[in-house]
This record gives structure tokens, sequence and C-alpha cells, in this order.
């Protein structure tokens, strides 16, 4: 009997002491956000709704709908740090620009200095490029039987 009361204490404290590495909410730091109107994340457009960001990866996030049965978006974010920890601003957002919406710039989780930074390039923003080459050589594929100059 003092062998059953000894094994149950001791899984009582293993239980205890594991039980703060298995919320959920410190590792992926699942964060709920709610908008009201349209939000750019990255190459990602969240309509007004219920949002959760889950960190999945280093730098990775993952947007799920606040059901979780539908991925929104994933995203690629890198280091951000503020000062202040205590802060209760989870989220910096842009204002939005005439036609554009809003972007998010960051997202801390509540007592993090450390967070992420999302770049603010809406998709189209930027002018396309043209990548031009020189031709110092023509050159063909060696199966049709020619050769290239240098």
């Amino acid at each position: 009997m003092n062998r059953l009361k000894t094994t149950f204490a001791l899984l009582t404290v293993l239980t205890a002491g594991f039980a703060p590495s298995m919320q959920a909410d410190e590792r992926n730091k699942e964060t709920r956000l709610t908008i009201s109107q349209p939000l750019q994340v990255q190459d990602t457009l969240l309509t007004p709704g219920q949002y959760v960001f889950e960190l999945i990866g280093p730098g990775v996030v993952s947007i799920y709908n606040v059901d979780r049965n539908r991925s929104e978006g994933l995203v690629v974010g890198w280091h951000a740090y503020r000062v202040n920890g205590d802060d209760k601003k989870l989220f910096e957002v842009s204002q939005s620009q005439g036609d554009r919406p809003a972007t998010l710039k960051t997202w801390f989780y509540p007592g993090d200095n450390s967070g992420l930074q999302f770049s603010t390039k809406t998709p189209g923003s930027e002018p396309a490029t043209e990548a031009k080459f020189k031709n110092k050589a023509q050159a063909t594929d060696a199966g049709d039987g020619a050769s290239s100059n240098p």
C-alpha cells in the first residue's frame, strides 16, 4: 500500500512539474485577433472576422479561421524586439491608404520582448522589373548537335 502511495505521489509531482511546458499557448504563441476591416498580412488578405495566429516554426506563422478548420495563410516574418514586454499592444497595424487595406507590421505575444515583423509590401505595390542579360555567347542545347561559342 505504501508503494502505491509513493508511486502516486511521484506521478503527481512529475505531472505538476511538466504542466507549464504542456501549455500550448506558450509554446506556439497562439493569439486570437478580431478585425472589423480587411487586413493584409504579406500575401494574405484577411476579411473582417476572427482569426488565430500560431507560431509553427522559427519565424513561420500559420493563420487560421477562428474555428481552426481552415488555413487562411502561411507567412514568414523576421525577428522584432520591443523594450517593454509588458506592453499590451500585441499587433502593430499600418493605416489603410485609399483602396489598399491596412497591413500587419508586427506581432508580439503578451509579455514577450521578442516578436515578429512582417513585410508591409502588398502584392502589386512594386513595379515589375525586367532582367536584362548581356549576350556574350550564343548557347544552344547540346542535344541538338550545336555548340556554344565562348
